[in-house]
């Protein structure tokens, strides 16, 4: 999993000098950047010309320009295997961690990734397996975001022999993390795990079942990677395994991947609640088209439900000719039920990320919002009481204060429970509660604070008209 970056300035600050280097050749290339960790080469990468980056890659020996495109944008990994020849591709894919090498594959065209895994198959047939094992599973998923790189050894190994393991392991770098030794059976079922630390603190002669940890936290390979993230986040872990239905071992998802899934799945979630169509590209990279339609679709959901706001109003010409003050209040009855919904809204979506409340907790979260909806309305209503008083023209100032002050006690009651109560809705019909975004909940409660507003305010005034 990789996340796009803002522009970087590290290009316009050695940018200049890599140019000249590339004109030198590869040699020259890594001198250049040889002081650089792969973090920094591939934000570099990020803002060279195409005909640079490729250069840059081409010139960096096979691990270094692996380890440097995993950490590179989607969009910018395609631009470099599509210009790099197969030779080449299939040198850098054999570099990459399992769960890289699939996520790059699938950002390719199909016959593409199609062409360089057959390539990767004749020259190293375990990569292409491991490619075709993780395949299989949703790219969302603990499955999709799992690498299949760990240690596993049986659980008669001795301590010795398991540092000993750990060691070549290592050295080879045949696993992705090293923080974990999970001992496994001879049909590879998940008994137990060992930490570093407890191996070392170990005797030497000592078996790993004696000193393993048999209460092992594991995910399915379908399990959402938003939770996998809770799960290792929760128990504070490196990494989590994960095991089919028969508690065999499959792959283990590590804490750099959760990382990357927490800041993709924020960023998901903030473009909903902003009424934006989840982007799959970084700001620059997408273009005006998906800008047009990923915004466009909500603004008109948006717009025809504001269209309501206007009917509501037509409705109720009478009392605004008859009472012109109410005109005046209409946008701060519309702004008070909008800004408590949202409140509400982005609170419990939030508690529900956190896994802190769901869907069947929505008595408790009622009874509390309906508690704190009444405080905030009593406030909000003294407030537009005192305002309301000092503009009675047409009508006696009691009456438009009283008018002005239920109303906005009711619109932020009835907002607050809404606000509250619409994410749990739509998070119990198995749809993502971010779509209750900050616009949604503003359109449908500016048209039921109108509501509100007239028949409070007819009721009011035409009682003072009949007295």
């Amino acid at each position: 999993m990789r996340q796009n970056r803002p522009a970087m300035r590290l290009a316009t600050l050695i940018g200049p000098d890599l140019q000249d280097a590339i004109a030198h050749g590869p040699a020259a290339v890594r001198e250049a950047v040889s002081e650089f960790h792969p973090e920094d080469i591939a934000e570099l990468l990020e803002d060279l010309s195409a005909r640079e980056a490729v250069a840059l890659v081409r010139a960096l020996p096979a691990e270094a320009a692996a380890d440097v495109v995993e950490r590179l944008s989607p969009h910018r990994q395609v631009l470099v295997f599509n210009a790099i020849d197969t030779t080449r591709a299939v040198e850098l894919l054999g570099e990459m961690d399992p769960d890289d090498r699939v996520d790059l594959l699938q950002e390719l065209d199909d016959d593409d990734a199609r062409a360089l895994l057959a390539a990767l198959a004749r020259e190293e047939p375990e990569a292409a397996e491991e490619v075709l094992e993780l395949d299989r599973y949703e790219p969302e998923t603990a499955g999709g975001i799992m690498t299949n790189e760990f240690v596993s050894l049986p659980p008669e190994t001795k301590v010795w022999e398991a540092i000993e393991a750990a060691r070549r392991v290592g050295r080879e770098d045949e696993a992705e993390i090293l923080y974990y030794i999970y001992v496994c059976g001879p049909n590879d079922e998940l008994l137990g795990v060992v930490s570093l630390r407890d191996l070392i603190l170990s005797e030497p002669g000592e078996a790993l079942s004696e000193i393993m940890t048999e209460n092992v936290f594991f995910v399915s390979p379908s399990d959402d990677q938003e939770k996998v993230a809770h799960e290792i986040a929760r128990y504070d872990l490196a990494a989590l395994p994960v095991v089919d239905d028969m508690s065999r071992m499959l792959g283990v998802v590590t804490v750099d991947d959760v990382v990357d899934v927490v800041i993709e799945e924020a960023t998901e979630d903030a473009q909903k609640m902003g009424g934006v169509v989840p982007l799959e590209d970084s700001y620059f990279q997408t273009g005006w088209s998906e800008f047009v339609w990923k915004r466009g679709s909500w603004l008109v959901l948006l717009f025809a439900a504001q269209l309501l706001t206007a009917t509501v109003i037509r409705e109720n010409q009478g009392i605004l000719q008859a009472t012109l003050e109410l005109v005046v209040f209409i946008p701060l009855i519309i702004a008070s039920g909008g800004n408590a919904g949202s409140q509400s809204s982005t609170l419990i979506i939030r508690a529900m990320a956190l896994g802190e409340l769901g869907p069947s907790d929505w008595a408790r979260v009622l009874s509390r919002e309906l508690l704190i909806g009444i405080s905030l309305g009593v406030a909000l209503g003294l407030m537009g009481f005192a305002r309301g008083w000092m503009a009675g023209e047409t009508v006696a100032p009691a009456s438009i204060a009283t008018a002005v002050g239920l109303s906005i006690l009711a619109i932020v009651t009835l907002s607050t429970i809404i606000g509250s109560l619409l994410p749990l809705l739509i998070k119990r019909v198995g749809l993502d509660p971010a779509v209750s975004s900050t616009p949604f909940i503003a359109s449908v409660v500016d048209v039921l604070g109108l509501i509100v507003y007239f028949a409070v305010a007819n009721a009011i005034i035409n009682v003072v008209f009949t007295g």
